[in-house]
């Protein structure tokens, strides 16, 4: 059974808005100023987060046949 999740920064936001994030999933070689609102949120919930070695490896990993950003693991 997979584990469910979002994919991207505007999904990403929304799940962390609404408190439905268990885990980030982070692209290595993202511009890290895109993820400064998705980082604080993170950080002032506790959230782990997990860098992973680069978007396109990330994108691989779930499934999608793009670079991936930011990947959130939902509760």
């Amino acid at each position: 059974d997979k584990q469910a999740y979002v994919v991207g920064l505007k999904e990403t936001l929304k799940a962390l808005r609404n408190q439905r994030v268990n885990k980030l999933i982070i692209g290595e070689d993202v511009n890290v100023h895109l993820l400064a609102r998705v980082l604080s949120f993170a950080n002032q919930n506790m959230i782990p987060i997990e860098f992973f070695s680069s978007r396109q490896a990330l994108g691989e990993y779930v499934g999608i046949n793009v670079k991936a950003t930011v990947v959130a693991l939902l509760k």
